[in-house]
């Protein structure tokens, strides 16, 4: 499978911070929880899957083709 590109990307969750915090949840354990998933669809988790945060939004972002997986195209 070729590399990811910039606009082959798609918000799958997106939390405020502070809230993720305040549940004990961390953007490790969401990445690691969409990892499983893109390893479910053969596809390499640290290809399809990434965390980003910004302005105290953190956002689980996974490639289209894991995405389209999940959606059953």
């Amino acid at each position: 499978m070729p590399a990811v590109r910039e606009d082959e990307w798609t918000v799958a969750e997106s939390y405020a911070r502070k809230d993720m915090d305040e549940q004990g949840v961390s953007p490790e354990w969401l990445a690691g929880k969409w990892m499983n998933v893109a390893e479910d669809m053969a596809l390499i988790p640290e290809n399809n899957v990434r965390v980003v945060e910004e302005n105290g939004v953190v956002r689980v972002e996974v490639s289209t083709y894991l995405m389209e997986c999940m959606r059953g195209f």
